[in-house]
């Protein structure tokens, strides 16, 4: 990621306006089809300070429970319009993440990690699965560090260089791990048996099940009650009626530390910012940037 570093002129507002326009398309299949969504991250914080995009954000993020993401995976490859594709790590090469995109298709958003891992990514959405957790608060956070840990095999089976924030205490050492982890431990696992792992990590019997939730791919934040999430509700974003979650409030406070609504100083408003960035003319607008 970068800190600080702005995209070329009027390109920012060119990238939010193509991620709007999928998350509108995907909001669309999803009140469809009986599917419930919700913003989440960045994205449900710019709509409650902002009423839309934090200015300096580049991506879009919704989170989905498991049922509803099992759902969405198996219907969006043929409810999503023409221009748009569902890309997962089974049908798109170099695909590191544990959960799936939607792209718009003829478009190109290759970042530092997407050009090491070899994906030919394009201007997506992420969806992200929720888990309900063992009722044992114990067990739950042996499932949250788990899932922690299977995440990061499958960006290390791909990346000997993952992103490693430049405060990190004793940054050099883990950024050597990484590169060990990536030749030796990260590469023995095929991405399948990675997925599988981690999808086994939320798999316990409805009886061991509580009412907290988590985003299984980011499992280092703090548990959610249900009604916290749930019901979702509709809520404006940039002027659209999308979905959000119950406590959006509650939400917020569970996964950024102090006043949510205060800025942050400049050098925290990170980015995405991408090596190329083609909105489907061809022309990588990133190019001499």
């Amino acid at each position: 990621m970068a800190a600080g570093r702005p995209y070329p002129p009027g390109v920012l507002k060119r990238l939010q306006d193509a991620e709007t326009e999928i998350l509108l398309v995907v909001d669309n299949v999803c009140r469809e089809n009986g599917i419930d969504y919700f913003l989440m991250a960045g994205n449900l914080l710019g709509a409650v300070r902002h009423g839309g995009f934090i200015p300096w954000d580049d991506d879009t993020d919704i989170g989905m429970a498991w049922e509803d993401y099992c759902k969405f995976i198996e219907i969006a490859p043929k409810a999503l319009p023409e221009g748009y594709s569902l890309h997962t790590m089974e049908n798109t090469p170099g695909f590191a993440p544990l959960w799936v995109k939607v792209y718009k298709d003829g478009t190109r958003f290759v970042d530092e990690i997407a050009d090491e891992a070899g994906c030919d990514q394009g201007i997506f959405l992420d969806v992200l699965p929720f888990r309900r957790l063992n009722a044992d608060e114990a067990a739950a956070w042996k499932q949250c560090k788990r899932g922690i840990f299977w995440q990061r095999m499958a960006y290390l089976h791909f990346l000997a260089h993952p992103n490693v924030p430049a405060k990190t205490s004793m940054r050099a050492l883990k950024v050597f791990a990484c590169k060990v982890a990536h030749y030796t431990v990260a590469r023995a696992y095929s991405p399948a048996t990675i997925k599988r792992k981690w999808e086994g990590v939320f798999d316990i019997p409805e009886s061991q099940q509580g009412s907290n939730w988590m985003n299984a791919s980011y499992t280092y934040n703090k548990l959610l009650g249900e009604d916290v999430i749930f019901p979702t509700k509709d809520m404006e974003y940039d002027g659209h009626i999308v979905r959000g979650p119950n406590n959006p409030d509650a939400f917020l406070r569970s996964e950024y530390k102090g006043d949510y609504m205060q800025y942050p100083p400049m050098e925290d408003r990170y980015t995405h910012l991408p090596l190329v960035l083609d909105f489907g003319d061809g022309v990588n607008v990133m190019e001499g940037w």
